[in-house]
């Protein structure tokens, strides 16, 4: 069985249960990590849970600021 370790733009939006159109975008605007394949988005899950890690931890870091 092959490790699939690069997902499209349909199988990012279904992991996240937002549209194709808006990861479509947000790859577009360099907002999520990813590449292009011949023309196609691909995206590392490595690279993709790193960056919601990341945010996770800034939206966290925030909160605790507005509390002071």
């Amino acid at each position: 069985m092959i490790d699939k370790s690069y997902l499209s733009v349909e199988e990012v939006a279904k992991q996240f249960g937002v549209n194709a159109t808006t990861v479509y975008r947000l790859a577009q605007q360099g907002k999520i990590p990813g590449f292009k394949v011949g023309g196609q988005w691909r995206f590392s899950l490595e690279m993709l849970e790193s960056w919601v890690a990341d945010r996770v931890t800034l939206e966290r870091l925030k909160a605790e600021d507005q509390q002071k």
